[in-house]
């Protein structure tokens, strides 16, 4: 069965959430979440090598870069996540009953910019709609942050679509630029395999990375709706989709992020 999540604007190329952590003497545990479409230069802006840094973490530098979660389908739901990863004493997201009490004394008590914190957030935030049904991925720099970040998703039951890499995230960020390829615009009397009628530019199309096979998004979004017996609304897209002819599985977001590319 399909599972959905809320789009509320255009998707980005690339938006991720990050996380960092101060290295200046005496407040090592010192952390910061931010979002960015370009961590690689966020982290010098934040380091003062070049200019635009947040005024926040100013008089904490130098910062190094823990860890990433990227794979949303909008920058609007990477601001939404991030606002809720900065506030879970805040956020209606964290509240609820089934949180264990060691880890509510972490969400809601004073210690909101430390590492403990922000780890025993993440994993539940992804427990959570609707960030649970989003094709998130979370890359972390050091192999033993890696680990536990692993431990605690286990223990959280996060969902297992989400996917915990240990990897260099600058190494990540050029990966999944170069990995994003533009559709541009459909051919001459290209059509949609859903409702057969004509793809234009205005109307946003897919195609399958496997087969000739093509569509609306809305067209297709609408079946596996309507295959999986869902009582989901228009407003809301599959977080993974098969293609209607070959089959060949693919992640939704990979799906509007080629459409939504500028040309």
């Amino acid at each position: 069965m399909a599972e959905f999540l809320s789009l509320s604007d255009s998707p980005a190329p690339f938006y991720c959430c990050y996380l960092l952590r101060s290295l200046k003497p005496g407040t090592r545990d010192y952390v910061y979440v931010g979002s960015t479409p370009n961590p690689v230069r966020r982290l010098r802006q934040h380091n003062g090598e070049i200019t635009a840094g947040a005024a926040a973490t100013r008089t904490r530098r130098p910062w190094e870069m823990l860890l990433i979660v990227h794979g949303f389908p909008s920058k609007a739901a990477a601001l939404q996540f991030e606002w809720a990863w900065q506030n879970p004493h805040m956020s209606r997201h964290s509240s609820f009953a089934a949180v264990p009490f060691e880890d509510k004394r972490a969400l809601y008590g004073p210690s909101q910019k430390r590492l403990e914190t922000k780890l025993v957030a993440l994993c539940i935030m992804l427990t959570l709609p609707p960030f649970k049904f989003w094709p998130l991925e979370i890359t972390c720099e050091a192999p033993q942050l890696h680990l536990d970040v692993q431990s605690r998703a286990l223990k959280h039951n996060v969902p297992k679509h989400i996917v915990i890499t240990n990897s260099e995230i600058t190494r990540t960020f050029e990966q999944a630029m170069s990995n994003i390829a533009y559709l541009g615009l459909p051919a001459e009397g290209e059509m949609c395999g859903v409702c057969s009628e004509a793809l234009t530019e205005k109307r946003p199309w897919g195609a399958c990375g496997a087969c000739s096979a093509t569509w609306h998004l809305s067209c297709l979004a609408n079946r596996i709706a309507s295959d999986s017996n869902s009582n989901a609304s228009d407003k809301l897209l599959p977080t993974t989709a098969n293609c209607i002819q070959c089959q060949y599985q693919f992640t939704w977001g990979q799906a509007v992020r080629a459409f939504a590319l500028p040309k």
